[in-house]
């Protein structure tokens, strides 16, 4: 997965961004191997994760992301892949930029740059690719970037309810939108999350509860098996810990190795 969706479940419209809220934060993750399965040719993995959030419902939100795994296959050279990304999304949920550059053995990929307008939450977005000779593409009405996604979750989290069934995009995959199952499970209570309380990184979150989320990604127009997984604990402010990473053919898990709140100024 390119982009953490810290984002369980509402079968009604897009909840209000009030309805829960998200702090703006910089975490670090150190991710590591934690399962392989047949086919994946690696002896190990080891990397790291930094995600920042900044921004409000009446600026828009900005997103910055960047993961470098170093693979080690069975036989041959290690491949070193560097990606990076930064997004913005109107408080509005009407438009994303997105852009991404990534390098694999310090060796620059071609740039991604993406940009999705729409006139409404229930009309087309209409999406733009910045390389020559891209077609422009279509998004179907509905369709929840990722803040509105997160926001979806963390409100269904708080109201109980324990599945959401959602078409997503974030544009880490040209064109391409995804079908996202998410499940939450029971509240966890402020101080209740045993790993995350015996971690001194994560003291800011002591005082907040907390849900586990498992998100499945499939290909809109894919079969019944996910592109990947994705599992963590989400607590009340939009803070994400113990990820686990599933690719399918192997799983990295990732922990909290640095939290900072960032200072935001609060909507006017």
């Amino acid at each position: 997965m390119k982009k953490l969706l810290l984002a369980a479940s509402l079968s009604f419209a897009i909840v209000p961004a009030q309805a829960a809220t998200i702090a703006a934060h910089r975490a670090i993750y150190d991710l590591d191997l934690v399962q392989l399965r047949k086919g994946a040719d690696l002896s190990s993995v080891k990397g790291r994760l930094a995600f920042e959030i900044d921004g409000s419902t009446c600026e828009g939100w900005t997103v910055s992301f960047r993961m470098i795994n170093k693979f080690q296959p069975v036989e041959g050279e290690p491949k070193l892949v560097d990606t990076q990304s930064t997004s913005f999304e109107s408080g509005d949920g009407l438009k994303l930029r997105y852009n991404e550059h990534e390098f694999i053995n310090r060796a620059a990929q071609p740039e991604t740059r993406i940009s999705v307008s729409r006139d409404g939450l229930d009309k087309d977005g209409k999406g733009e690719q910045g390389d020559p000779g891209t077609a422009p593409f279509i998004l179907p009405p509905g369709t929840a970037f990722p803040m509105q996604h997160q926001f979806r979750l963390m409100a269904a989290a708080e109201k109980g309810v324990s599945r959401d069934d959602s078409m997503i995009y974030d544009g880490s995959d040209a064109d391409k939108s995804f079908r996202a199952i998410s499940f939450i499970g029971k509240r966890k209570a402020p101080g209740a999350n045993a790993r995350d309380s015996a971690d001194a990184d994560a003291a800011a979150l002591s005082a907040l509860a907390s849900w586990p989320v498992t998100i499945s990604y499939y290909h809109r127009d894919g079969g019944d098996t996910p592109d990947y997984q994705v599992a963590f604990d989400i607590y009340e402010n939009g803070v994400a810990t113990g990820l686990v990473l599933d690719y399918g053919d192997f799983v990295l898990g990732g922990d909290l190795a640095k939290l900072e709140m960032l200072a935001a100024d609060p909507c006017k």
